[in-house]
């Protein structure tokens, strides 16, 4: 039987995007040092993540090193998610980063969902 009004709650994000081109280095964490870093842009950015297009074809789960292509900052990441079929960009790859916010050293606006941000609605 089908449940009439059931409404799924979405998850909210964390953190704003922002569409932003980051030249970064990504390779498998804890690869040999033997592994080649691949060279590739960010499409979006947040506080505690990215979107960017790769020609590797990364399992969700996946630890990665990021790294700044032309700074000496690093940090450890985990795919978050993939697109199942590539462009001819390569495939859609979502990263959390898992050390704490400031990698992109880049000042985001509010997110529209903490509470510091949302409308309060009240007697006037």
């Amino acid at each position: 039987m089908e449940e009439v009004g059931r409404v799924e709650e979405v998850p909210r994000r964390r953190s704003t995007r922002v569409v932003l081109r980051i030249p970064i280095l990504i390779r498998v964490a804890n690869g040999s040092t033997e592994t080649e870093w691949e060279a590739v842009q960010t499409v979006l950015v947040s506080l505690h993540g990215g979107l960017i297009r790769t020609h590797q074809l990364f399992p969700v789960g996946t630890s990665l090193d990021i790294r700044m292509q032309y700074q000496e900052r690093s940090a450890q990441a985990r795919v978050a998610w993939r697109s199942l079929e590539p462009t001819e960009l390569g495939f859609d790859l979502g990263f959390e980063i898992l050390d704490p916010p400031g990698f992109w050293e880049f000042d985001f606006p509010p997110d529209r969902w903490s509470e510091k941000t949302r409308p309060r609605l009240g007697r006037h």
